[in-house]
């Protein structure tokens, strides 16, 4: 009888076990129940199977949690920046391509071979200069001017300007990530081929993959889905140093611009920016003593989450502690969002922010 008690027992707890092992590899929701979750983004979304396979696949790969949230939070940045679509369609890319041209045409002799190359045929028997109306979208562009740039009379034009697609079309795909950050990522996705990171960004998988990368490959303390999603339109850290920014401003009593830039950054070199020159001043008048190198070796963290460990953010807590009792982690960064692709003119990233939030609160209040 306690042979029999014994091996009961044995048998209760290797299923346990199993129990336990099984839930350790619990792969999160099914594709079924984030195909939902897109069509609730999206009601007509076309073969939305393919995009909750490529959603999966792509947090399983990144390490990334496979839950309700994560997977509401790339759902609802792919349906904001691309409607669900791989290379979303913008009605103003044929007046972009038309302007491209124009500034390019910089001389006479540049301009003859232009429009000579622009009145003849392309490959489905249309002239380049008629195709222009067709361009409606990133990938559209890029095949314009691949073609329109493969004939020997225009090989001028390229080493002149030294230029091809990939310099004018820097963010493409479904979550227009950047290339040079796709590019430059140690990771691949898996299933999209072998050919060019440009050429997998604009496959479903691909795009997916690189965006969630850049949306969720950062560590961060924020409370607030809706400063991720401003770090992916400003750039990681950007709420982050907008707080270090807020905190200043109400310390000094001095209009500090929470763009989320703490140092100056034009034509590809940094300077000393308003919100440095404030905090010294603060420093300055609290007669604080400091070493300006510090400072801008300080500043120059301010991409990443070792800014927080330096004495420059440790030091303005501080003194913000000090005088209002709480401290500032993070505010969305107000930028004006200027680009060609936008319609609108009155969009920033505070805009982009608050509507992605609410997208994602709109997947996460979906039953699936």
């Amino acid at each position: 009888m306690q042979r029999e008690n014994r091996f009961i027992l044995f048998t209760l707890l290797f299923a346990l076990f199993l129990g336990g092992c099984s839930g350790s590899r619990d792969s999160g929701l099914t594709e079924m129940q984030i195909e939902k979750l897109v069509l609730a983004a999206r009601p007509n979304t076309p073969s939305p199977d393919i995009w909750a396979k490529a959603i999966k696949e792509s947090l399983e790969e990144l390490d990334q949690p496979v839950d309700k949230e994560h997977v509401s939070a790339v759902v609802a940045v792919i349906s904001q920046v691309s409607g669900l679509s791989i290379a979303p369609r913008n009605t103003r890319m044929a007046g972009i391509l038309r302007k491209k041209i124009e500034a390019a045409e910089s001389n006479e002799v540049l301009r003859f071979i232009i429009e000579t190359r622009l009145d003849q045929k392309a490959s489905n028997g249309r002239t380049f200069r008629e195709n222009i109306d067709s361009v409606a979208s990133e990938l559209d562009f890029e095949r314009w001017y691949d073609e329109f740039t493969s004939a020997s009379i225009t090989k001028p034009i390229l080493l002149v300007l030294r230029k091809d697609a990939s310099d004018l079309v820097t963010t493409i795909g479904s979550m227009q990530v950047s290339v040079k950050f796709a590019e430059e990522y140690p990771k691949k996705p898996q299933n999209v081929g072998f050919g060019s990171v440009r050429s997998m960004l604009y496959t479903c998988k691909g795009g997916v993959f690189y965006g969630t990368a850049y949306l969720l490959g950062f560590t961060h303390d924020y409370d607030d889905w809706k400063y991720v999603f401003a770090d992916f339109n400003a750039g990681h850290y950007s709420s982050r140093n907008a707080g270090f920014q807020k905190m200043l401003a109400k310390l000094t009593h001095r209009t500090v611009v929470l763009d989320g830039d703490l140092m100056s950054y034009e034509n590809g070199h940094i300077a000393t920016s308003v919100t440095y020159d404030t905090f010294t001043g603060l420093l300055k008048n609290k007669g604080v003593e400091f070493d300006e190198d510090q400072i801008r070796k300080d500043f120059s963290k301010e991409k990443s989450r070792d800014f927080e460990n330096t004495w420059s953010y440790k030091k303005i807590t501080e003194m913000y502690k000090q005088k209002f009792g709480r401290t500032i982690y993070a505010v969305l960064p107000d930028i004006p969002l200027n680009s060609p692709k936008f319609t609108s003119k009155n969009l920033s990233t505070k805009w982009f922010a608050q509507r992605v939030k609410s997208r994602y609160n709109h997947c996460m209040h979906t039953r699936i």
